[in-house]
C-alpha cells in the first residue's frame, strides 16, 4: 500500500469515528454553533483569566505538594537539613514541610509558587468582581453568575485558611488558635463545635488531618464545579462589553473563540504561569523555617 493510500485509509477511519460520535453526541452541530462565538477584546476581561489560570496553577502545584506532605499532629524531634531547628520538638506536619522546603528537589520553588498563586487568585477575584460590580455586569441575566463568583471568593478565603494552617508553624498555629477562639465565642454551641472540630482540647492531634482533606479535596472540588458552571454561563450569556459602534447586548464585537481567542488564552496562561514561577523563585513568601514550630509562649 502506497503512502497516499495509507493516508486515505486513515482519513476514512477518522471520518467514520467523527460520524459515529456526531450521531450520538451532536458534536458537529455543537462545535459549529460555538467554536466561532465572538468574545469582546478588552484588557479588563483578562482579570477573570488571571483568576482561572492561577487556580489551574494552584491545582498543579498542590498535587505535587500532596505527594510529600504528611498531615499528622504527632510530635517528633527534628533531625534534618535545616540545622537551626535540629533537636526541636515539632509536629510531623511541620517536619514534612521543612523536608519539602530543603530536601525535596524543587520543593521550595513549588511551595512558593503555590502560595503566590493563592494570593494572586484571591486578589484577582476581588479586582475582577470590582470590575463586574462597577460596570453593572452583574445584572439580569447574569446575577446567578455573580453569586457564583461571590461564593468562589468566600470558598477561596476558607481554602487559604485551611492551606496556610497545614504546616503547623508558629504563624499558622496562631491563626488556628484565633479561629478556635472565634468558634468558642459562638453563644451556647461554641464549646461543642470546638471540641467536635479539634477532637478535644486545643490543639489536639485531629485538626491537621481534618484540614488536609478539606483543603485538597472538599473545597477545591466545590470550587472546580463552580468554576466550570461559571465558564458555561459566561459562554452562554457572552461577556458584557463597553459601549461603542455596533455593540449591544445581542451583537458582540471582537475575536472568534477558535482559533484567535483560544490561541491568546493559551499564551496568556503560560504568561501567568511564568510570572508566578518568577515570583516563587525570587520572592520569599511564608518562610516557615524562620517562624519555628507553634508554641503559645513564643507568640508576640
Amino acid at each position: 500500500m502506497s503512502v497516499r493510500e495509507e493516508r486515505r485509509a486513515e482519513t476514512a477511519k477518522g471520518e467514520r469515528l467523527a460520524d459515529w460520535a456526531d450521531g450520538r453526541l451532536g458534536i458537529y452541530s455543537l462545535a459549529k454553533a460555538n467554536m466561532r462565538k465572538v468574545f469582546p477584546d478588552h484588557w479588563s476581561f483578562m482579570l477573570g483569566e488571571v483568576c482561572l489560570y492561577s487556580f489551574l496553577v494552584l491545582i498543579i502545584t498542590g498535587v505535587y505538594l500532596t505527594l510529600f506532605f504528611e498531615p499528622s499532629g504527632v510530635e517528633v524531634v527534628y533531625h534534618g537539613s535545616y540545622e537551626p531547628l535540629n533537636g526541636i520538638i515539632m509536629t510531623r506536619a511541620y517536619e514534612s514541610t521543612l523536608d519539602i522546603s530543603f530536601d525535596v528537589r524543587g520543593g521550595l520553588l513549588i511551595r512558593q509558587i503555590h502560595h503566590w498563586a493563592a494570593l494572586v487568585f484571591l486578589a484577582g477575584m476581588l479586582v475582577h468582581m470590582m470590575r463586574v460590580f462597577f460596570t453593572g455586569a452583574f445584572r439580569k441575566p447574569r446575577e446567578v453568575n455573580w453569586l457564583f463568583g461571590w461564593t468562589l471568593l468566600m470558598l477561596g478565603l476558607l481554602t487559604g485558611l485551611t492551606g496556610y494552617s497545614l504546616p503547623d508553624d508558629l504563624l499558622s498555629g496562631t491563626g488556628v488558635r484565633f479561629a478556635q477562639g472565634a468558634i468558642l465565642s459562638i453563644p451556647v454551641v461554641g464549646t461543642y463545635i470546638s471540641f467536635f472540630l479539634f477532637g478535644g482540647e486545643f490543639p489536639g492531634h485531629d485538626i491537621i488531618p481534618r484540614f488536609f482533606p478539606i483543603h485538597v479535596l472538599l473545597l477545591p472540588g466545590i470550587m472546580l464545579g463552580l468554576v466550570v458552571a461559571h465558564l458555561i454561563l459566561v459562554f452562554y450569556h457572552k461577556h458584557t462589553q463597553y459601549p461603542g459602534a455596533g455593540k449591544d447586548e445581542k451583537s458582540v464585537v471582537g475575536m472568534p473563540f477558535m482559533p484567535v481567542y483560544m490561541a491568546k488564552a493559551g499564551g496568556f496562561f503560560f504568561l501567568v504561569f511564568g510570572v508566578l514561577s518568577i515570583m516563587g523563585a525570587i520572592a520569599t513568601v511564608n518562610p516557615v523555617w524562620a517562624f519555628g514550630p507553634y508554641r503559645p509562649d513564643l507568640v508576640t
